[in-house]
């Protein structure tokens, strides 16, 4: 099958996303997610709520999405894990194929991360052309050549990127762009490199998505 690039529009209603909101958060508690900086200095990058897609506890997120999952992405596409993300502090450049704990074997294939966005807010998820099974970026760069030039316009990296180091766009290149509106869908591949913008610099406090690692069964 084909992991590709998209973004569906009006996936889910107003409605339909207070429903999914109130539930999770009544139900679960969060747990912190902390990056440290290069200056050793510890910062909390967002709260995570996570559930058992498959839990019949929860039948209510369940009954709401799988249908909708299953037209778009197909019958045997596999929910790995889901969580409601609230972000304070912009992702770096990552890949998410060692993202969600246990690949259970009837689904081993890394497929979709999926964003559904909450609320309306001024940020991106931009989405990279280079892959990688492992998420540090870095070990990319040491097995792939470097350009000598940035493969991004200095406009680009403004808009987006200040809080990425400028080496990193000597290697990657914008496929897609996605920006975080309610209810819309974007879909992209586990293996991609992909990142937020800047979005403390555009003066957004935080954002928060229903984030979902996906994965297929072998052909």
């Amino acid at each position: 099958m084909n992991i590709d690039t998209r973004t569906i529009s009006n996936f889910l209603s107003d409605s339909e996303i207070e429903l999914i909101e109130n539930y999770v958060m009544s139900n679960f508690k969060p747990w912190e997610n902390w990056n440290l900086l290069n200056t050793g200095q510890k910062v909390m990058s967002g709260h995570y709520y996570c559930f058992d897609y498959y839990d019949k506890n929860h039948n209510c997120i369940y009954n709401l999405l799988q249908s909708k999952f299953t037209k778009e992405f197909g019958t045997e596409l596999y929910i790995q894990q889901i969580h409601i993300f609230d972000a304070f502090d912009p992702y770096s450049v990552h890949s998410d194929v060692d993202s969600g704990g246990r690949i259970l074997p009837h689904a081993p294939v890394p497929a979709w991360t999926f964003i559904i966005p909450l609320f309306d807010v001024n940020s991106h998820t931009i989405v990279f052309n280079q892959e990688s099974e492992i998420k540090d970026p870095e070990v990319y760069f040491k097995d792939n050549k470097r350009s000598d030039a940035m493969l991004i316009s200095n406009e680009e990296y403004d808009k987006y990127f200040t809080h990425i180091p400028h080496s990193y766009f000597h290697w990657l290149t914008i496929e897609d762009i996605f920006q975080w509106k309610k209810g819309s869908l974007f879909a992209a591949s586990r293996y991609k490199f992909h990142t937020s913008d800047n979005f403390l610099a555009n003066g957004v406090k935080n954002k928060s998505a229903l984030i979902a690692w996906t994965s297929l069964p072998e052909n």
